[in-house]
């Protein structure tokens, strides 16, 4: 009798794997890092000997979530690279970066975890690298401030991305704005400032939370 073919077999495991990853990270952005695998199987819909092969530990599972958020910034970096102007380049990564953060609200915690986990995985140098680049040619086109420094760019997202903690309604303003801000900062000097989006009018009158929530 011959062999039953194992491709099935390969790729039911491998859909499996990305349907834990991929509910991982709503799981752990619901519950927290530290939530049980038992729970994370019941909501992947496997059994927890699926999951436990694998990823033997919840610091596997982490740095398979990593490793997908470097990808991700590795893709947009690499885009921006392609870009002419390394002002225009570095908007690029602004913002799609930043929508990075507010989609997939976990990204900060877990590259947090790892780094601790695991101080000498850094996968990240690809992404510091294409940065760096960008920076290099956005100042010698006279467009960003001379001393703008690779991490005041890589830290702008995770700055950005703190908008999701913000109430509903307030995220969209609140975003522009501080984008707005933040690019300005890094322009090379003088120029005339950016327009900002309008504050919301509760926000003339009496400065109203920008954490509340929506009733």
């Amino acid at each position: 009798m011959s062999e039953t073919p194992r491709v099935p077999m390969r790729r039911d495991a491998v859909a499996n794997r990305e349907r834990i990853i991929d509910t991982a990270e709503v799981y752990f952005a619901a519950n927290g890092l530290d939530a049980p695998m038992h729970g994370l199987a019941a909501a992947a819909k496997v059994g927890t000997g699926t999951l436990y092969r694998n990823f033997a530990s919840q610091e596997e599972l982490w740095r398979a979530l990593y490793d997908r958020h470097i990808a991700l910034f590795d893709e947009i970096a690499e885009r921006a690279l392609l870009i002419e102007s390394g002002w225009e380049g570095i908007e690029l990564v602004l913002d799609e970066a930043t929508q990075v953060m507010i989609d997939r609200r976990i990204v900060a915690e877990v590259m947090r975890r790892q780094a601790i986990n695991d101080p000498d995985y850094r996968p990240t140098d690809r992404w510091v690298g294409t940065l760096r680049s960008l920076v290099e040619r956005a100042i010698a086109e006279g467009m960003a401030r001379p001393d703008l420094s690779v991490a005041d760019l890589s830290a702008a997202p995770l700055m950005l991305g703190a908008v999701h903690t913000a109430a509903p309604e307030n995220r969209e303003w609140l975003a522009q704005r501080m984008r707005a801000l933040l690019l300005d900062g890094m322009r090379n000097h003088p120029h005339e400032a950016t327009p900002l989006a309008e504050l919301p009018s509760e926000f003339h009158e009496r400065g109203s939370s920008i954490v509340k929530r929506s009733p």
